[in-house]
């Protein structure tokens, strides 16, 4: 028993030799991979494994899913020993591109190599640019707002500095500032009266304390 096989060529690609060589042609362009829909499979460290969204098919109009891409670099801005990174996560959907020439050298030495393979264009040499269509709201986000302004908004904010950190401009907070879990700097409190009156009268004292409340007030620590 004979089975029916549909292919991808009709009667138009025959009807002349450049109707046959442009059939020719679309297939072989078919076969380059360029840049795709993928999903977060798997993250392994520096690489991701990935899965094409986007089915083949065949000459019948058939889908034939995709299997799974392995140990595609993701990107990240990087220059030097500097980074901004975000890490993608199991699910993501985003891009990958493909390159040009079998990049398994020069992922492997991280330096200028020939290539492993005469491979063009292959699933194997993809980089995943990360996520482009969102499943969920996005909760963390470091945004440059229509004013210009840099906003940074998540459940928690971690810096670790190995020198120093320089402001330049006022700094505000809705609540306070703790050292090590101990609040040290809260919201101003209310004024407190400079001494006065009373049947001794130390003036030193007295100098000191209004020194000490005229700082407090200048800090801003009390109301004046």
């Amino acid at each position: 028993m004979t089975e029916n096989v549909t292919g991808f060529s009709s009667l138009d690609n025959r009807l002349d030799d450049v109707s046959l060589m442009r059939f020719i042609v679309q297939q072989e362009l078919n076969g380059l991979a360029t840049s795709a829909l993928v999903e977060v499979m798997a993250v392994h460290g520096d690489t991701v494994d990935v899965k094409p969204l986007v089915n083949q098919i065949d000459g019948a109009g058939t889908g034939i899913p995709h299997g799974i891409i392995h140990g595609l670099p993701w990107h990240a801005q990087r220059a030097g020993p500097c980074a901004i990174r975000v890490a993608p996560r199991v699910g993501d959907i985003g891009q990958a591109k493909f390159c040009h020439s079998d990049i398994s050298s020069v992922k492997k030495t991280k330096k200028a190599a020939n290539p492993s393979s005469r491979r063009r264009f292959d699933w194997s040499d993809g980089i995943y640019y990360g996520a482009v269509i969102p499943k969920e709201e996005a909760t963390t986000i470091i945004e440059v707002d229509a004013d210009n302004n840099v906003v940074i908004t998540g459940p928690a904010l971690n810096i670790t500095v190995t020198d120093k950190v320089n402001i330049v401009g006022p700094v505000t907070s809705d609540t306070e500032y703790r050292i090590n879990g101990t609040k040290v700097v809260g919201e101003q409190q209310g004024a407190i009266t400079g001494p006065s009156g009373g049947g001794t009268v130390d003036s030193g004292a007295r100098t000191a304390i209004d020194a000490i409340l005229a700082a407090l007030r200048a800090h801003g620590l009390i109301a004046s």
